[in-house]
């Protein structure tokens, strides 16, 4: 190697170890300045970026994340940005505003989900002409099944809505009751937002304290809800008997639920409390 090669070779080596290792105080503020400007993308980047896809300003954006970073976001960590807004506008054009987009982007997110199903039937009619699509048929147990859930949910939107503060859901119970605590569960959740108010479970069968409390444990029954008044459990003294000689249809309902306001018991349908 020549005395020109070498003298190259050593520069380099030089210049490698200062940029390596920082040889200064000035290197290493040019190292730290040098990481913050190849950062792939900055966090207002990354709201300019969003604010677009949902077609809002930054600043509505930086609102929404506002909001979701508080009780709302707790509530539902899955609202997107709209829906928040709307749910929370700050007046009313901004409400309609919401609303419109809301229903634009649905709109056209229909509109490619169609256009991609029509397209998926003409490659499935080119690559299978021989073979049928699924059988209809076969999809009605799921589709009738999410019928019903969709009316239980709607039925038990309505229900909320008929409770008061200091009302009681009464509902009469075997002792071997299999779904039991889901029904029971269901009714603490209608009454979630009414003050005062509660689920008084009565053990038809139960002819003991010792029996009630062996049906408590069998069924799962959280001691919180009771220490909280959220729910009771009696066994049944007679009140069944007596409400069921004002009611002909009561014997035919399984799990029969009253409501009871100012010491009056009213019957309820179980259909229409999403049961």
């Amino acid at each position: 190697m020549n005395r020109g090669a070498m003298l190259i070779n050593g520069l380099c080596l030089c210049l490698l170890s200062v940029g390596a290792f920082g040889a200064t105080s000035d290197g290493e503020n040019t190292a730290s300045q040098t990481s913050i400007l190849e950062t792939p993308i900055t966090r207002t980047q990354a709201v300019e970026t969003q604010a677009a896809l949902w077609r809002l300003e930054i600043s509505e954006y930086e609102r929404y994340l506002e909001l979701m970073a508080g009780p709302l976001g707790k509530w539902n960590d899955n609202l997107d940005p709209l829906m928040a807004l709307g749910m929370f506008p700050q007046n009313t054009q901004d409400e309609r505003r919401y609303a419109e987009l809301y229903a634009q982007l649905e709109f056209e997110l229909t509109e490619r989900v169609l256009n991609f199903q029509q397209a998926y039937r003409a490659a499935f009619d080119r690559l299978y002409p021989f073979v049928g699509m699924l059988d209809q048929r076969l999809l009605a147990p799921y589709f009738e099944n999410e019928l019903q859930q969709s009316q239980s949910q709607e039925a038990a939107r309505q229900a909320q809505q008929i409770f008061l503060a200091n009302d009681r859901l009464l509902i009469f119970v075997p002792l071997d009751c299999g779904r039991c605590l889901s029904s029971i569960s269901h009714l603490m959740g209608l009454l979630a937002e009414v003050t005062e108010s509660g689920v008084d479970v009565y053990i038809r069968e139960a002819i003991d304290a010792d029996a009630v409390e062996q049906w408590a444990l069998e069924n799962n029954i959280q001691a919180q809800w009771i220490e909280e008044g959220e729910l009771t459990i009696y066994r049944d003294e007679g009140l069944y008997r007596r409400l069921v000689s004002q009611s002909a249809e009561l014997n035919r309902i399984v799990l029969p639920i009253f409501l009871k306001r100012n010491d009056q018991y009213l019957q309820l349908d179980p259909r229409n409390l999403g049961l």
